[in-house]
């Protein structure tokens, strides 16, 4: 049984808005003003525009391929069974993650109306047994939802979307008419515009949740094999969803900052606290006296997280079907129900999102295991543009990007500067999953009992000193506690150097085994 084509062009741009506004705008702005200060507006642009470049790449690969779970397909289509693997583990373990870590932004909201499902150590909230019980009955909710097939999901998410709209705009119009201070962008007291420099503006894209934000947007590659007219729709709601919310995220920054009181960052901006900023907006709101407003803040910390939170539920168990379909998860998980949902795929997700309350029972530590993952898989975007363009140059592609070698390029590198700037700390965790499931490509050929492993270690062995390198150039960074061997603006040449050798060197498509 295959998908049915049931989602609309404007029922997938929706879905990619709705899943780049999730949590993030709720904790975002608070984050990245602490790592770049006043300047974190610019950072919101900079990874709005960073990510768009990197998704042309995919709206090329989207229009010619649209099959479910798009990113694992492009990468089995180009360069065969192992990097396709590697690809479809990171994207798979990074997406099941989101629908735990919007559910824990839900709690964290809840929790100062509920007490029990939330506790405090060091400073972190944590959930609490009440929470995790909590915690699963909202994402069954979700999983019970997609059970209604795509086009109830296009159609629900489509009003899911539109309601959450409507807050972060009208919270945008409230602070900015009512509590806007332009002095606060130009304080010297506390540094200036950008007290910390270029060096907490691109910090500030991993460590402050603008790069998770806009992450949200693969999801609509993952649903492309249920889009009517894939061609424009794809490119369309990539790119459309990618533009709004910069325009959206950048006027949220610019209120937050202007609406904070000067007490608040006295300190300076690395150490900006204000009553309530466990809920950063609510916290402004509260200050002003909009009670009224504070409950609307509150409703959409419900339904904003939820929203993404159930994007992702639907588009990542395509990504586990698609695993399924490559032969690296049982063949079970392939059944479909008659109203073509991959139900088996979606339990399977839910069961692996509740381990993972166990190791990361809190949103800023489950936020940075996400993006680490995520962004390692977005290397696949330009090198499988490139080499299915010379492996498969007869299949139509209906959005051809023109400049495509340039454009590639420039999106691997961007790839390898994001993972560079997550820091020391995120990259060596990056890796040790990504190690694993290297353990697991191993065992899967050895169960089959054939030279898979060994023939595509062959024509893929560039990813062991690619990755051990990009890992190398981050323990000498000055990024995320790293030695600072590599000075800040120096990592910029070593970083594309690296690029320029594997891109030219191992882009090429190899024959699939």
């Amino acid at each position: 049984m295959n998908f049915k084509r049931t989602i609309t062009p404007i029922g997938l741009l929706f879905a990619g808005i709705g899943s780049i506004i999730g949590s993030g705008w709720l904790f975002g702005p608070l984050y990245a003003a602490q790592i770049a200060g006043p300047a974190a507006i610019v950072s919101w642009i900079i990874g709005g525009v960073l990510m768009i470049i990197i998704a042309l790449t995919f709206a090329e690969l989207g229009s010619a391929f649209p099959v479910a779970g798009g990113m694992i397909q492009f990468a089995q289509y180009s360069h065969g069974p192992l990097l396709s693997f590697l690809i479809g583990w990171m994207v798979w373990i990074s997406s099941v993650a989101v629908a735990p870590v919007e559910t824990l932004g839900i709690i964290q909201y809840l929790a100062n109306y509920i007490p029990g499902l939330m506790e405090t150590s060091s400073g972190v909230h944590l959930l609490t047994y009440l929470g995790m019980f909590l915690a699963a009955m909202i994402m069954f909710l979700m999983c019970f939802l997609n059970f209604y097939g795509a086009q109830f999901f296009s159609r629900s998410n489509s009003i899911i979307t539109a309601i959450k709209l409507i807050v972060p705009i009208m919270t945008v119009v409230i602070l900015l008419k009512l509590n806007f201070e332009p002095s606060h962008f130009s304080d010297e007291k506390t540094g200036g515009f950008a007290p910390f420099g270029w060096h907490g503006i691109l910090a500030a894209l991993p460590l402050g949740g603008v790069i998770y934000s806009f992450i949200g947007s693969n999801t609509v590659l993952q649903l492309a094999g249920e889009t009517k007219n894939p061609q424009r729709s794809i490119p369309l709601a990539l790119i459309g969803s990618m533009i709004f919310c910069i325009f959206l995220y950048a006027f949220l920054q610019m209120a937050f900052i202007g609406a904070v009181s000067p007490e608040a960052f006295a300190s300076g901006w690395n150490k900006l606290h204000y009553e309530g900023d466990t809920g950063p907006f609510s916290g402004l709101i509260a200050a002003l006296g909009l009670s009224w407003f504070i409950v609307i803040i509150y409703a959409d910390a419900l339904i904003s997280p939820f929203g993404t939170g159930f994007v992702f539920t639907a588009s990542t168990a395509r990504i586990s079907y698609g695993l399924s379909q490559i032969g690296f998860l049982p063949k079970t998980l392939l059944r479909l129900t008659q109203k073509g949902v991959p139900l088996r795929s979606i339990f399977l997700n839910y069961l692996v999102g509740l381990l993972l309350f166990l190791p990361f029972p809190a949103w800023q530590k489950l936020v940075s295991f996400i993006i680490s993952c995520f962004i390692l898989s977005y290397i696949i975007g330009p090198i499988a543009l490139i080499g299915l363009r010379k492996s498969q140059p007869d299949t139509p592609r209906p959005f051809f990007l023109p400049f495509a070698n340039v454009i590639s390029l420039t999106a691997f590198y961007i790839c390898n500067l994001l993972i560079f700037w997550t820091g020391w700390e995120t990259v060596s965790r990056m890796m040790i999953a990504l190690s694993i499931g290297l353990l697991f490509f191993a065992g899967f050929c050895y169960r089959h009992k054939n030279n898979l492993w060994w023939k595509e270690w062959r024509g893929a062995w560039w990813i062991l000193p690619y990755f051990s390198i990009l890992t190398l150039f981050s323990y000498l960074g000055s990024f995320g506690n790293g030695k600072n061997i590599l000075t800040f603006g120096w990592d910029f040449l070593y970083v594309f150097a690296l690029t320029c050798v594997i891109f030219y060197a191992f882009k090429k498509p190899r024959k699939i085994i």
